[in-house]
């Protein structure tokens, strides 16, 4: 929406499903901050026989629209019946069974978010969800007619629908797997289909055959299971970051924005190279596809070596950080001593303890480290740039060629 939310925030937003809003309400959540905050005006609210029910929320400066999806009615609620028995119900049994067949209400949440793209064409696309409702978000994302709208998407404790999805739709959620965030809590029974820990076995917590980033919530156990489901048991640290067990999502969200750019950028090679395989490919297609293959590649690359330059400077800055204040400490006359400060220090440094050996070591340790990290993200983007120049230069020598290329970009 309009600006970077915290985890705590973007549950807020999701759980803003299960609220009554009318078209041009303003949808409101409480920030991190702990004041009222207007996330957007709902536009429509989506409502059908098949059970759906999702807000459309335009953001206050118009540039992303979000779509919230509905989890399941409550028993006894009016329309719970649809929810339950004609969707959670055979959804459950088709995801064990691998059953590659989805529910009315599935196949209804994919036209609307179709629908949105369609109805707001300059805009970002961000989708929340909970429960029935993340098997809806799931199905939809598998279902959209261009991934490159689709900002983010943020789902809760929703079943995995990653075994009933057809090959095609497995390959769409999966160039946009980077993107979007899937959060379960193993304590609630609801989401099905993902390994889980259990006495005297640990599992292998990752997101593998699953849609998006699988976030492993490290929750607190409720008593209440429908507490549990509906985020009972989730825990936020103070900066709003919600707390996660040791799992592969940590390095996911952490090189997103480079694995996206592999990931999306080699779904968009494979439906050129499929469009353009009939009768075999020409020197120029063959050149054309070459090209996009390796700069997805380099341009990804250079920029996961982007980030690991960034982060370990950033550890070395808390490392250097820590560091100083230890050697602070060593002038710190401890209670009932009658030395001064700078005997206290000059005894510390008698023992090997003072500034050369706590900083000054640690800094030459990591230095070579952060430039030889430096020098390889600076040889990805030499490499990218290699290959740009290469293919520009090509272009410009052969007008032809680059009029086909504008036309095979197209087709991706």
């Amino acid at each position: 929406m309009s600006r970077d939310y915290s985890d705590h925030e973007r549950q807020s937003i999701a759980n803003e499903e299960y609220s009554v809003y009318e078209p041009s309400d303003p949808l409101t959540i409480k920030n991190d901050k702990g004041e009222l905050e207007d996330i957007g005006t709902v536009r429509q609210v989506i409502e059908d026989e098949t059970g759906l029910k999702a807000y459309v929320v335009e953001s206050l400066d118009k540039s992303e629209v979000s779509i919230l999806y509905e989890g399941s009615k409550e028993p006894g609620k009016d329309g719970w019946e649809v929810d339950w028995k004609v969707n959670d119900i055979p959804m459950a049994k088709n995801i064990i069974t691998k059953k590659k067949e989805v529910t009315p209400q599935l196949e209804s949440a994919a036209t609307t978010l179709n629908n949105v793209l369609e109805n707001y064409p300059n805009a970002k696309i961000s989708v929340y969800a909970h429960s029935l409702g993340s098997m809806n978000a799931q199905y939809a994302l598998a279902n959209v007619r261009d991934i490159s709208r689709i900002s983010g998407a943020y789902i809760y404790q929703g079943p995995n629908i990653y075994p009933v999805l057809t090959e095609e739709q497995r390959q769409r959620v999966d160039a946009m797997k980077y993107r979007i965030h899937n959060y379960i809590d193993q304590r609630d029974t609801v989401p099905i289909g993902y390994p889980k820990d259990a006495p005297g076995y640990k599992a292998e917590l990752n997101s593998k055959n699953a849609v998006g980033i699988v976030h492993h919530v490290d929750s607190n156990f409720n008593w209440d299971p429908v507490a549990q489901h509906m985020w009972g048991g989730y825990v936020f640290n103070e900066d709003g970051s919600l707390r996660i067990k040791k799992d592969t999502s940590s390095f996911e969200k952490r090189y997103s924005s480079g694995l996206d750019k592999v990931s999306s950028g080699l779904y968009y090679y494979a439906k050129a190279k499929e469009a353009l395989a009939s009768g075999g490919y020409t020197s120029g297609e063959e050149l054309f596809l070459d090209s996009e293959h390796a700069l997805t590649i380099s341009s990804g690359l250079h920029e996961v070596a982007n980030a690991g330059h960034e982060e370990i400077r950033s550890i070395v800055r808390q490392t250097h950080q820590k560091a100083e204040k230890i050697v602070a400490s060593t002038y710190q006359v401890p209670f009932g001593f009658i030395l001064s400060p700078t005997e206290v220090a000059t005894a510390y440094s008698d023992g090997g303890v003072s500034r050369t050996t706590i900083v000054d070591d640690l800094d030459h340790y990591f230095y070579p480290k952060i430039k030889k990290v430096e020098k390889l993200a600076e040889d990805f983007q030499s490499l990218e740039k290699q290959i740009a120049d290469g293919v520009h230069k090509t272009l410009d020598n052969d007008k032809e060629l680059a009029g086909n290329f504008k036309e095979w970009m197209k087709v991706k």
